[in-house]
Protein backbone atom coordinates (compact mmCIF):
# COMPACT_ATOMS: atom_id res chain seq x y z
CA UNK A 1 0.00 0.00 0.00
CA UNK A 2 3.01 2.31 0.06
CA UNK A 3 2.09 3.80 -3.30
CA UNK A 4 -1.55 3.71 -2.79
CA UNK A 5 -2.24 7.71 -3.48
CA UNK A 6 -4.49 7.92 0.04
CA UNK A 7 -1.94 6.07 2.05
CA UNK A 8 0.44 8.99 0.77
CA UNK A 9 -2.18 11.41 1.72
CA UNK A 10 -2.10 10.59 4.78
CA UNK A 11 1.58 9.94 5.04
CA UNK A 12 1.95 13.71 3.95
CA UNK A 13 -0.51 14.46 7.12
CA UNK A 14 1.55 13.08 9.74
CA UNK A 15 5.06 14.07 8.38
CA UNK A 16 3.94 17.78 8.13
CA UNK A 17 5.11 18.30 12.21
CA UNK A 18 8.83 17.08 10.87
CA UNK A 19 8.97 18.53 7.06
CA UNK A 20 7.54 21.79 7.30
CA UNK A 21 9.90 24.78 8.47
CA UNK A 22 13.03 22.18 8.23
CA UNK A 23 16.31 23.04 6.59
CA UNK A 24 17.85 21.15 3.82
CA UNK A 25 21.18 20.64 4.79
CA UNK A 26 22.26 18.02 2.03
CA UNK A 27 20.78 15.85 -1.00
CA UNK A 28 22.74 12.63 -2.09
CA UNK A 29 22.22 9.74 -3.44
CA UNK A 30 24.32 6.51 -3.10
CA UNK A 31 22.48 3.82 -4.77
CA UNK A 32 20.90 4.84 -8.08
CA UNK A 33 17.73 4.24 -7.39
CA UNK A 34 17.36 6.12 -4.15
CA UNK A 35 17.56 9.90 -3.38
CA UNK A 36 18.44 11.03 0.24
CA UNK A 37 17.30 15.03 1.78
CA UNK A 38 19.02 15.48 4.70
CA UNK A 39 16.89 17.74 6.65
CA UNK A 40 17.38 20.08 10.34
CA UNK A 41 14.18 20.22 12.05
CA UNK A 42 14.06 21.89 15.77
CA UNK A 43 17.45 20.65 16.12
CA UNK A 44 17.03 17.41 15.44
CA UNK A 45 18.12 16.09 12.09
CA UNK A 46 16.28 13.77 9.42
CA UNK A 47 16.40 12.21 6.15
CA UNK A 48 13.35 11.90 3.79
CA UNK A 49 14.21 8.80 1.40
CA UNK A 50 12.98 9.07 -1.84
CA UNK A 51 13.16 5.48 -3.63
CA UNK A 52 12.09 5.91 -7.50
CA UNK A 53 12.02 1.71 -7.68
CA UNK A 54 9.20 0.94 -10.74
CA UNK A 55 6.36 -0.70 -8.75
CA UNK A 56 8.15 -0.46 -5.67
CA UNK A 57 8.85 3.20 -4.86
CA UNK A 58 8.07 5.13 -1.82
CA UNK A 59 8.10 8.26 0.33
CA UNK A 60 9.49 7.51 3.48
CA UNK A 61 11.24 9.68 6.69
CA UNK A 62 13.83 8.26 8.49
CA UNK A 63 16.16 9.00 11.49
CA UNK A 64 18.92 8.03 10.76
CA UNK A 65 20.93 7.09 7.82
CA UNK A 66 24.53 6.47 7.52
CA UNK A 67 26.22 8.16 4.64
CA UNK A 68 29.23 6.21 2.81
CA UNK A 69 32.15 7.82 3.04
CA UNK A 70 32.94 7.28 -0.87
CA UNK A 71 30.60 6.92 -4.10
CA UNK A 72 28.02 9.64 -3.24
CA UNK A 73 26.77 11.94 -5.59
CA UNK A 74 25.20 15.25 -4.71
CA UNK A 75 22.25 16.35 -6.52
CA UNK A 76 20.09 19.68 -6.49
CA UNK A 77 22.68 22.05 -4.74
CA UNK A 78 20.41 25.04 -5.59
CA UNK A 79 18.27 23.54 -2.95
CA UNK A 80 20.72 23.18 -0.04
CA UNK A 81 19.83 25.65 2.61
CA UNK A 82 16.38 26.18 1.81
CA UNK A 83 13.41 25.74 3.92
CA UNK A 84 10.36 23.93 2.79
CA UNK A 85 7.42 25.80 3.43
CA UNK A 86 4.72 23.31 3.17
CA UNK A 87 4.39 19.31 1.71
CA UNK A 88 1.53 18.92 -0.84
CA UNK A 89 -0.31 16.21 -3.09
CA UNK A 90 -1.89 16.58 -6.47
CA UNK A 91 -5.70 16.25 -5.81
CA UNK A 92 -5.83 13.49 -8.43
CA UNK A 93 -2.52 12.33 -8.94
CA UNK A 94 0.05 10.37 -7.03
CA UNK A 95 2.18 13.65 -7.17
CA UNK A 96 4.13 14.88 -3.87
CA UNK A 97 4.94 18.19 -3.19
CA UNK A 98 7.86 19.94 -1.20
CA UNK A 99 7.55 23.69 -1.89
CA UNK A 100 10.47 25.38 -0.57
CA UNK A 101 11.23 29.18 0.08
CA UNK A 102 12.83 29.55 -3.62
CA UNK A 103 12.25 26.58 -5.40
CA UNK A 104 9.76 23.19 -5.38
CA UNK A 105 10.39 19.60 -5.58
CA UNK A 106 8.34 17.32 -7.12
CA UNK A 107 7.95 13.26 -6.25
CA UNK A 108 6.25 11.79 -9.08
CA UNK A 109 4.72 8.05 -9.29
CA UNK A 110 4.41 6.75 -12.27
CA UNK A 111 6.05 3.00 -13.25
CA UNK A 112 8.70 3.42 -15.21
CA UNK A 113 8.50 6.96 -15.14
CA UNK A 114 8.53 7.41 -11.07
CA UNK A 115 10.84 10.22 -10.45
CA UNK A 116 11.76 13.01 -8.17
CA UNK A 117 12.27 16.56 -10.31
CA UNK A 118 13.67 19.67 -8.75
CA UNK A 119 11.85 22.57 -10.16
CA UNK A 120 14.48 25.48 -9.92
CA UNK A 121 14.01 29.43 -9.19
CA UNK A 122 13.23 30.04 -12.63
CA UNK A 123 11.12 26.93 -13.03
CA UNK A 124 13.40 25.03 -15.13
CA UNK A 125 13.09 21.21 -14.39
CA UNK A 126 16.13 19.17 -13.25
CA UNK A 127 15.22 15.22 -12.87
CA UNK A 128 17.01 13.16 -10.35
CA UNK A 129 16.82 9.90 -12.68
CA UNK A 130 17.97 10.51 -16.18
CA UNK A 131 14.68 10.81 -18.57
CA UNK A 132 13.57 12.08 -21.93
CA UNK A 133 13.13 15.74 -22.99
CA UNK A 134 9.73 15.19 -24.06
CA UNK A 135 8.16 13.10 -20.49
CA UNK A 136 9.89 16.18 -19.16
CA UNK A 137 8.11 18.79 -20.97
CA UNK A 138 4.82 16.81 -20.44
CA UNK A 139 5.44 16.69 -16.74
CA UNK A 140 6.13 20.33 -16.09
CA UNK A 141 3.01 20.91 -18.11
CA UNK A 142 1.35 18.69 -15.47
CA UNK A 143 2.63 20.05 -12.42
CA UNK A 144 2.08 23.45 -13.29
CA UNK A 145 -1.84 22.43 -14.53
CA UNK A 146 -2.55 20.71 -11.17
CA UNK A 147 -4.13 21.66 -8.21
CA UNK A 148 -1.87 20.47 -4.49
CA UNK A 149 -3.22 19.97 -1.53
CA UNK A 150 -2.77 19.90 2.07
CA UNK A 151 -4.97 18.12 3.74
CA UNK A 152 -7.14 15.39 3.10
CA UNK A 153 -8.59 14.53 -0.16
CA UNK A 154 -12.56 14.68 0.80
CA UNK A 155 -14.16 12.73 -2.52
CA UNK A 156 -17.48 13.41 -3.89
CA UNK A 157 -18.79 10.31 -5.03
CA UNK A 158 -21.15 10.64 -7.12
CA UNK A 159 -24.21 8.44 -7.77
CA UNK A 160 -23.75 5.62 -10.60
CA UNK A 161 -27.00 3.88 -10.79
CA UNK A 162 -25.32 1.53 -12.77
CA UNK A 163 -24.77 -2.44 -12.25
CA UNK A 164 -21.10 -2.40 -11.19
CA UNK A 165 -20.47 0.18 -8.81
CA UNK A 166 -16.77 -0.74 -8.11
CA UNK A 167 -15.91 -0.68 -11.87
CA UNK A 168 -17.48 2.91 -12.45
CA UNK A 169 -15.23 4.01 -8.81
CA UNK A 170 -12.10 2.76 -10.58
CA UNK A 171 -12.68 4.47 -14.11
CA UNK A 172 -13.87 8.21 -12.38
CA UNK A 173 -11.29 7.86 -9.30
CA UNK A 174 -8.01 6.04 -10.94
CA UNK A 175 -6.19 7.67 -7.04
CA UNK A 176 -8.25 4.97 -5.22
CA UNK A 177 -6.34 2.06 -5.86
CA UNK A 178 -6.37 -1.62 -6.33
CA UNK A 179 -5.38 -2.06 -2.05
CA UNK A 180 -9.25 -0.05 -1.52
CA UNK A 181 -11.20 -1.97 -3.47
CA UNK A 182 -10.15 -4.92 -2.55
CA UNK A 183 -10.82 -4.43 0.97
CA UNK A 184 -14.24 -2.88 0.21
CA UNK A 185 -14.72 -6.16 -1.73
CA UNK A 186 -13.54 -8.15 1.39
CA UNK A 187 -16.29 -6.16 3.53
CA UNK A 188 -19.09 -6.29 1.18
CA UNK A 189 -21.83 -8.58 1.49
CA UNK A 190 -25.04 -8.07 -1.41
CA UNK A 191 -22.64 -5.50 -3.80
CA UNK A 192 -25.31 -2.96 -3.90
CA UNK A 193 -23.96 0.42 -4.66
CA UNK A 194 -25.10 2.10 -1.30
CA UNK A 195 -23.44 -0.34 0.68
CA UNK A 196 -20.24 -0.39 -1.53
CA UNK A 197 -20.47 3.41 -1.08
CA UNK A 198 -20.91 3.22 2.31
CA UNK A 199 -17.64 0.66 2.58
CA UNK A 200 -15.63 2.63 0.92
CA UNK A 201 -16.39 5.73 2.62
CA UNK A 202 -15.62 4.51 5.87
CA UNK A 203 -11.87 2.72 4.27
CA UNK A 204 -11.23 6.29 3.30
CA UNK A 205 -11.78 7.33 6.75
CA UNK A 206 -9.92 4.71 8.17
CA UNK A 207 -6.68 5.56 6.33
CA UNK A 208 -7.23 8.97 7.44
CA UNK A 209 -8.13 8.34 11.17
CA UNK A 210 -6.71 4.75 12.25
CA UNK A 211 -3.99 3.56 13.61
CA UNK A 212 -1.67 1.82 10.81
CA UNK A 213 -0.51 -1.89 10.42
CA UNK A 214 2.02 -3.96 9.02
CA UNK A 215 0.56 -7.87 8.44
CA UNK A 216 3.37 -10.01 8.53
CA UNK A 217 3.83 -13.28 6.94
CA UNK A 218 7.12 -14.50 7.81
CA UNK A 219 6.82 -18.26 6.06
CA UNK A 220 6.14 -16.60 2.89
CA UNK A 221 8.17 -13.92 3.11
CA UNK A 222 5.53 -11.30 2.89
CA UNK A 223 4.81 -8.00 4.53
CA UNK A 224 1.73 -5.70 3.62
CA UNK A 225 0.90 -1.86 5.44
CA UNK A 226 -2.32 -1.49 5.83
CA UNK A 227 -4.79 -0.32 8.88
CA UNK A 228 -6.23 -1.41 12.15
CA UNK A 229 -9.81 -2.56 10.88
CA UNK A 230 -8.80 -4.03 8.02
CA UNK A 231 -9.65 -7.68 6.61
CA UNK A 232 -8.10 -8.32 3.25
CA UNK A 233 -4.84 -9.05 3.72
CA UNK A 234 -3.52 -12.47 5.02
CA UNK A 235 -1.53 -12.72 7.58
CA UNK A 236 0.49 -14.73 10.46
CA UNK A 237 1.32 -11.79 12.77
CA UNK A 238 0.33 -7.90 13.01
CA UNK A 239 1.56 -4.96 14.47
CA UNK A 240 -0.16 -1.72 14.89
CA UNK A 241 1.70 1.63 15.31
CA UNK A 242 0.33 5.07 16.26
CA UNK A 243 1.73 6.53 13.06
CA UNK A 244 2.24 5.95 9.22
CA UNK A 245 5.96 6.68 8.82
CA UNK A 246 7.03 4.26 12.36
CA UNK A 247 4.93 1.85 10.56
CA UNK A 248 6.59 2.21 7.11
CA UNK A 249 10.13 2.13 8.42
CA UNK A 250 9.02 -1.00 10.39
CA UNK A 251 7.53 -2.42 7.10
CA UNK A 252 10.98 -1.20 4.98
CA UNK A 253 12.86 -3.20 7.44
CA UNK A 254 11.15 -6.40 8.23
CA UNK A 255 10.86 -6.56 4.27
CA UNK A 256 14.70 -5.79 3.54
CA UNK A 257 15.05 -8.77 6.72
CA UNK A 258 13.00 -10.93 5.23
CA UNK A 259 14.77 -10.82 1.91
CA UNK A 260 18.50 -10.91 3.38
CA UNK A 261 17.18 -13.85 5.88
CA UNK A 262 15.43 -15.63 3.29
CA UNK A 263 18.34 -14.91 0.34
CA UNK A 264 20.63 -16.43 2.47
CA UNK A 265 18.50 -19.74 3.27
CA UNK A 266 17.94 -20.01 -0.34
CA UNK A 267 22.10 -20.71 -0.47
CA UNK A 268 22.28 -22.86 2.63
CA UNK A 269 19.68 -25.08 1.48
CA UNK A 270 21.44 -24.77 -2.28
CA UNK A 271 24.73 -25.58 -0.63
CA UNK A 272 23.63 -28.61 1.43
CA UNK A 273 21.66 -30.19 -1.57
CA UNK A 274 24.67 -30.03 -3.49
CA UNK A 275 26.31 -31.79 -0.66
CA UNK A 276 24.43 -34.24 0.04
CA UNK A 277 24.33 -35.34 -3.66
CA UNK A 278 28.00 -35.34 -3.44
CA UNK A 279 28.21 -37.24 -0.15
CA UNK A 280 25.84 -39.53 -1.32
CA UNK A 281 27.47 -40.74 -4.36
CA UNK A 282 30.44 -41.03 -2.03
CA UNK A 283 28.51 -43.41 0.27
CA UNK A 284 26.99 -45.45 -2.77
CA UNK A 285 30.96 -45.46 -4.37
CA UNK A 286 32.96 -46.59 -1.28
CA UNK A 287 29.90 -49.06 -0.17
CA UNK A 288 30.38 -50.74 -3.25
CA UNK A 289 34.16 -51.20 -2.73
CA UNK A 290 33.60 -52.29 0.99
CA UNK A 291 30.88 -55.11 -0.43
CA UNK A 292 33.44 -56.38 -2.77
CA UNK A 293 36.09 -56.86 0.00
CA UNK A 294 39.84 -56.77 -0.35
CA UNK A 295 42.51 -58.70 -2.12
CA UNK A 296 44.63 -58.51 0.20
CA UNK A 297 44.85 -61.99 1.11
CA UNK A 298 44.70 -63.31 -2.56
CA UNK A 299 47.65 -60.71 -3.19
CA UNK A 300 49.92 -62.21 -0.06
CA UNK A 301 49.15 -65.78 -0.81
CA UNK A 302 50.66 -65.52 -4.37
CA UNK A 303 53.67 -63.59 -3.22
CA UNK A 304 53.99 -66.52 -0.79
CA UNK A 305 53.86 -69.41 -3.36
CA UNK A 306 55.97 -67.35 -6.00
CA UNK A 307 58.57 -67.25 -2.97
CA UNK A 308 57.81 -70.78 -2.03
CA UNK A 309 58.83 -71.71 -5.80
CA UNK A 310 61.20 -68.85 -6.78
CA UNK A 311 63.51 -71.37 -7.87
CA UNK A 312 61.05 -72.56 -10.57
CA UNK A 313 60.73 -68.53 -11.62
CA UNK A 314 62.47 -68.21 -15.00
CA UNK A 315 63.38 -64.98 -16.54
CA UNK A 316 60.76 -63.57 -19.11
CA UNK A 317 57.81 -65.90 -17.73
CA UNK A 318 54.52 -64.37 -17.88
CA UNK A 319 52.74 -66.74 -15.94
CA UNK A 320 53.28 -70.20 -13.37
CA UNK A 321 51.75 -72.79 -12.45
CA UNK A 322 52.58 -73.84 -8.79
CA UNK A 323 51.05 -75.95 -6.21
CA UNK A 324 48.32 -74.05 -3.45
CA UNK A 325 50.07 -75.42 -0.24
CA UNK A 326 47.69 -73.54 1.79
CA UNK A 327 44.70 -75.47 0.47
CA UNK A 328 44.22 -78.83 -0.71
CA UNK A 329 47.05 -78.94 -3.20
CA UNK A 330 45.10 -77.57 -6.24
CA UNK A 331 47.30 -75.73 -9.03
CA UNK A 332 47.24 -72.02 -9.30
CA UNK A 333 48.14 -69.87 -12.26
CA UNK A 334 49.67 -66.97 -11.18
CA UNK A 335 50.71 -63.82 -13.44
CA UNK A 336 53.76 -62.66 -14.10
CA UNK A 337 55.89 -59.48 -15.27
CA UNK A 338 58.08 -60.64 -17.88
CA UNK A 339 60.33 -57.25 -17.69
CA UNK A 340 60.31 -58.34 -14.02
CA UNK A 341 63.18 -60.26 -12.40
CA UNK A 342 61.71 -63.44 -10.01
CA UNK A 343 62.07 -61.25 -6.66
CA UNK A 344 60.71 -58.17 -8.18
CA UNK A 345 57.84 -60.07 -9.45
CA UNK A 346 57.39 -62.01 -5.26
CA UNK A 347 57.75 -57.92 -4.61
CA UNK A 348 54.99 -56.98 -6.69
CA UNK A 349 52.22 -59.35 -5.02
CA UNK A 350 53.88 -58.42 -1.37
CA UNK A 351 53.44 -54.71 -2.00
CA UNK A 352 49.69 -55.36 -4.24
CA UNK A 353 48.71 -56.73 -0.23
CA UNK A 354 50.19 -54.28 1.54
CA UNK A 355 48.80 -51.35 -0.62
CA UNK A 356 45.32 -52.87 -0.89
CA UNK A 357 44.95 -53.56 3.19
CA UNK A 358 45.94 -49.89 3.28
CA UNK A 359 43.19 -48.97 0.45
CA UNK A 360 40.53 -51.28 2.33
CA UNK A 361 41.10 -49.31 5.69
CA UNK A 362 41.12 -45.86 3.74
CA UNK A 363 38.07 -47.05 1.88
CA UNK A 364 36.32 -47.91 5.15
CA UNK A 365 37.42 -44.90 7.08
CA UNK A 366 36.33 -42.61 4.20
CA UNK A 367 32.49 -44.60 4.25
CA UNK A 368 32.28 -43.92 7.84
CA UNK A 369 33.37 -40.25 7.74
CA UNK A 370 31.06 -40.23 4.74
CA UNK A 371 28.12 -40.95 6.60
CA UNK A 372 28.64 -38.50 9.16
CA UNK A 373 28.98 -36.03 6.98
CA UNK A 374 25.16 -37.16 5.51
CA UNK A 375 24.17 -37.12 8.71
CA UNK A 376 25.27 -33.52 10.01
CA UNK A 377 24.06 -32.40 7.04
CA UNK A 378 20.53 -33.52 7.14
CA UNK A 379 20.61 -32.44 10.81
CA UNK A 380 21.58 -29.04 9.67
CA UNK A 381 18.51 -29.04 6.51
CA UNK A 382 16.22 -30.41 9.64
CA UNK A 383 17.51 -27.30 12.15
CA UNK A 384 17.38 -24.39 8.92
CA UNK A 385 13.70 -24.05 9.49
CA UNK A 386 14.31 -23.02 13.36
CA UNK A 387 16.35 -20.48 13.04
CA UNK A 388 15.10 -16.76 13.26
CA UNK A 389 17.77 -14.75 13.35
CA UNK A 390 20.20 -13.80 10.59
CA UNK A 391 23.41 -13.76 12.54
CA UNK A 392 22.55 -17.36 13.51
CA UNK A 393 22.58 -17.68 9.28
CA UNK A 394 25.58 -15.61 9.34
CA UNK A 395 27.53 -17.96 11.50
CA UNK A 396 25.86 -21.20 9.64
CA UNK A 397 27.56 -19.91 6.41
CA UNK A 398 30.91 -19.46 8.01
CA UNK A 399 30.22 -22.81 9.23
CA UNK A 400 29.55 -24.06 5.72
CA UNK A 401 32.21 -21.72 4.24
CA UNK A 402 29.76 -20.54 1.62
CA UNK A 403 30.36 -17.19 0.50
CA UNK A 404 27.60 -14.70 -1.06
CA UNK A 405 28.70 -14.27 -5.12
CA UNK A 406 29.04 -10.89 -6.31
CA UNK A 407 28.56 -12.19 -9.31
CA UNK A 408 25.93 -10.53 -11.40
CA UNK A 409 23.59 -13.04 -12.76
CA UNK A 410 23.76 -13.06 -16.36
CA UNK A 411 19.87 -14.17 -16.99
CA UNK A 412 18.72 -11.28 -14.81
CA UNK A 413 21.24 -8.75 -16.57
CA UNK A 414 19.38 -9.56 -20.25
CA UNK A 415 15.55 -8.24 -18.41
CA UNK A 416 15.86 -5.09 -20.07
CA UNK A 417 15.34 -6.58 -23.38
CA UNK A 418 12.36 -7.40 -22.67
CA UNK A 419 8.86 -5.37 -22.32
CA UNK A 420 8.47 -5.74 -18.28
CA UNK A 421 4.74 -5.83 -16.14
CA UNK A 422 4.85 -5.96 -12.75
CA UNK A 423 1.84 -8.20 -11.67
CA UNK A 424 0.17 -7.00 -7.77
CA UNK A 425 3.00 -5.30 -7.07
CA UNK A 426 5.10 -9.02 -6.79
CA UNK A 427 5.33 -10.91 -9.79
CA UNK A 428 7.61 -9.94 -12.40
CA UNK A 429 6.39 -10.83 -16.64
CA UNK A 430 8.63 -10.34 -19.34
CA UNK A 431 7.01 -10.44 -22.53
CA UNK A 432 9.41 -10.71 -26.11
CA UNK A 433 9.49 -7.98 -28.96
CA UNK A 434 9.78 -10.23 -31.93
CA UNK A 435 10.70 -13.64 -33.36
CA UNK A 436 14.35 -12.98 -32.14
CA UNK A 437 13.65 -11.21 -28.99
CA UNK A 438 11.06 -14.09 -28.37
CA UNK A 439 13.99 -17.05 -28.56
CA UNK A 440 16.02 -14.68 -26.22
CA UNK A 441 13.84 -14.81 -24.18
CA UNK A 442 13.04 -18.35 -23.60
CA UNK A 443 16.35 -20.04 -24.53
CA UNK A 444 18.50 -17.99 -22.64
CA UNK A 445 16.25 -15.41 -20.28
CA UNK A 446 13.96 -18.04 -18.64
CA UNK A 447 14.60 -20.36 -15.85
CA UNK A 448 13.23 -23.72 -15.47
CA UNK A 449 10.31 -23.20 -13.26
CA UNK A 450 9.23 -19.76 -14.89
CA UNK A 451 6.36 -20.27 -15.93
CA UNK A 452 5.56 -19.76 -19.94
CA UNK A 453 2.34 -18.16 -22.07
CA UNK A 454 1.68 -17.83 -25.78
CA UNK A 455 -1.93 -17.54 -27.51
CA UNK A 456 -2.55 -20.63 -29.09
CA UNK A 457 -3.83 -20.54 -32.78
CA UNK A 458 -2.36 -16.85 -33.50
CA UNK A 459 1.55 -15.61 -34.05
CA UNK A 460 2.30 -13.76 -30.90
CA UNK A 461 5.22 -12.95 -28.39
CA UNK A 462 6.34 -15.27 -25.72
CA UNK A 463 6.22 -14.56 -22.19
CA UNK A 464 7.55 -15.12 -19.29
CA UNK A 465 6.30 -15.23 -15.34
CA UNK A 466 9.76 -15.19 -13.34
CA UNK A 467 9.34 -17.47 -10.25
CA UNK A 468 11.74 -16.50 -7.38
CA UNK A 469 10.64 -18.80 -4.85
CA UNK A 470 9.16 -22.08 -6.49
CA UNK A 471 7.63 -23.19 -3.24
CA UNK A 472 5.07 -20.80 -3.15
CA UNK A 473 2.29 -21.77 -5.32
CA UNK A 474 1.53 -19.15 -7.78
CA UNK A 475 -2.31 -17.73 -7.02
CA UNK A 476 -4.32 -18.71 -10.47
CA UNK A 477 -5.55 -14.94 -10.94
CA UNK A 478 -2.17 -14.05 -11.23
CA UNK A 479 -1.43 -16.93 -14.05
CA UNK A 480 -4.72 -15.46 -15.82
CA UNK A 481 -3.69 -11.76 -15.86
CA UNK A 482 -0.32 -13.00 -17.25
CA UNK A 483 -1.91 -15.09 -19.99
CA UNK A 484 -4.66 -11.96 -20.44
CA UNK A 485 -0.95 -10.13 -21.37
CA UNK A 486 0.18 -12.91 -23.36
CA UNK A 487 -3.09 -12.84 -25.61
CA UNK A 488 -2.88 -8.51 -25.83
CA UNK A 489 0.54 -9.31 -26.98
CA UNK A 490 -0.57 -11.08 -30.08
CA UNK A 491 -2.35 -11.01 -33.17
CA UNK A 492 -5.63 -12.03 -31.57
CA UNK A 493 -5.55 -8.95 -29.06
CA UNK A 494 -8.89 -7.85 -30.95
CA UNK A 495 -9.95 -11.03 -30.24
CA UNK A 496 -13.39 -11.12 -27.01
CA UNK A 497 -11.78 -14.14 -25.73
CA UNK A 498 -8.31 -15.85 -26.75
CA UNK A 499 -6.84 -19.22 -25.48
CA UNK A 500 -3.39 -19.41 -23.92
CA UNK A 501 -1.29 -22.15 -23.60
CA UNK A 502 1.46 -22.28 -20.35
CA UNK A 503 3.70 -24.38 -19.02
CA UNK A 504 6.96 -24.24 -16.78
CA UNK A 505 9.75 -23.26 -19.27
CA UNK A 506 11.31 -26.98 -18.88
CA UNK A 507 8.76 -28.40 -21.20
CA UNK A 508 9.41 -25.42 -23.38
CA UNK A 509 12.23 -27.03 -26.29
CA UNK A 510 13.93 -25.76 -29.09
CA UNK A 511 14.43 -28.03 -31.90
CA UNK A 512 17.48 -27.71 -33.89
CA UNK A 513 16.30 -26.43 -37.50
CA UNK A 514 13.97 -24.54 -36.30
CA UNK A 515 12.53 -21.12 -37.63
CA UNK A 516 12.88 -18.34 -35.19
CA UNK A 517 10.69 -18.06 -32.45
CA UNK A 518 9.06 -21.62 -32.84
CA UNK A 519 8.92 -23.95 -30.01
CA UNK A 520 7.65 -27.01 -28.60
CA UNK A 521 5.90 -27.77 -25.52
CA UNK A 522 6.38 -31.09 -23.90
CA UNK A 523 3.35 -30.50 -21.50
CA UNK A 524 0.62 -27.54 -21.72
CA UNK A 525 -2.28 -26.59 -20.00
CA UNK A 526 -5.02 -23.55 -21.42
CA UNK A 527 -6.54 -20.69 -19.88
CA UNK A 528 -9.50 -18.71 -21.66
CA UNK A 529 -9.02 -15.04 -20.92
CA UNK A 530 -9.53 -11.63 -22.28
CA UNK A 531 -6.86 -10.07 -24.45
CA UNK A 532 -6.07 -6.85 -22.05
CA UNK A 533 -3.54 -5.31 -19.72
CA UNK A 534 -5.45 -6.07 -16.52
CA UNK A 535 -5.74 -4.06 -13.33
CA UNK A 536 -2.98 -4.39 -11.36
CA UNK A 537 -0.81 -5.01 -13.91
CA UNK A 538 1.64 -1.77 -14.10
CA UNK A 539 4.34 -1.69 -17.20
CA UNK A 540 7.43 -0.80 -16.09
CA UNK A 541 9.82 -0.72 -19.36
CA UNK A 542 10.63 -1.97 -22.42
CA UNK A 543 14.51 -0.44 -23.62
CA UNK A 544 14.30 -0.17 -27.55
Amino acid sequence: MLQNYFFLNRFILDSKSILVNSIIEGIFSQEKSKLLIELSSNDTDYFLELCVIPGNSYFNVRKNYSRAKKNTINFFEEAVGDKINSIEIADDDRIIKLKLAESDIFFTIRGKFTNVIFSDAEKLLHPFKSTESEILSNIKREITEKRFLNSWNQLQLQTFHHQNFLEDIRKNFPIIGNEVIKEVKARSSNNSEDELRKILLNVLDEIKYSQPCVFINESEQETHLGFENFISIPFTEKKVFTDVIEAQNYLLSKKYYLQDKFSKEKLIRNHIERELKKVTSKIQNLHGVIERGTKEGEFNKNGKLLLANLSSIKSRMSSIVVEDIFSDGEKVNIKLNPALTPQKNIDYYFEKSRSEKIAFHKSQELFENAKKDFDRLKTIESLLDKIESTKELDDLMKQLKIKISQESNDKDDLSSKFKHYIIENKYDLYVGKDSKNNDLLTTKFAKQNDYWFHSRGSSGSHAVLRIHNSKEPVPKGVLKKAASIAAYHSKAKTAGIVPVVYTLKKYVVKKKGDPTGTVHLLREDVLLVKPEIPVACEFVSSQD
